[in-house]
């Protein structure tokens, strides 16, 4: 388990250094000279973002260890399919709190799996990121369908769906309320 620590931790300083690097290179300053001694494109700062991403998935699987991937994908399915309205969490994650007090106070009924009580928390993790192309909790399925955490995904994330109207709707349609 040291090791494993150990691999975790080096991979955070080698992103964070790689991060502040990347950063430096590719954002144009906005004063004076600078700005046109180091040009960026947002497709230059959108690949540091995408590189710090992928890091970041990495990091999730190494901080996993070994797991039964096929299983721990065959759970993770299997709590998708079986909840109307699912929430991963790690709480007291701001977003988390958030999004867990918006679905409350609609009254809605979900699932909530709290990775880091699951003896399977983290590898849950590791293949959502795998799944879904992000490690970022919270996140949540509404009838099979990802929308997202708090404030971002696939659908705006439950804050967005909610200010649309289209958060009651979809929990309606499942029951959910």
């Amino acid at each position: 388990m040291k090791f494993q620590s150990f691999k975790a931790a080096s991979a955070v300083a080698s992103l964070v250094l790689l991060a502040s690097a990347s950063v430096q290179a590719f954002v144009k300053p906005t004063f004076g000279a600078l700005a046109t001694k180091y040009p960026a494109s947002s497709t230059q700062v959108a690949g540091v973002f995408d590189f710090l991403k992928e890091g970041k998935k990495a990091l999730v699987k190494s901080l996993a260890g070994d797991f039964d991937e096929p299983a721990i994908r065959a759970r993770l399915d299997n709590l998708v399919s079986s909840n109307k309205v699912l929430m991963l969490a790690l709480p007291p994650d701001p977003s988390a709190v958030q999004a867990k007090e918006l679905l409350d106070g609609l009254g809605a009924k979900y699932t909530v799996v709290e990775l880091d009580t699951d003896p399977d928390g983290k590898a849950i993790r590791a293949v959502m990121g795998d799944i879904l192309g992000r490690t970022s909790v919270p996140a949540v399925w509404i009838d099979g369908v990802f929308v997202g955490g708090c404030n971002d995904g696939p659908l705006g994330g439950v804050n967005k769906l909610n200010e649309s109207g289209e958060l009651v709707k979809m929990l309606r349609k499942v029951k959910a309320l």
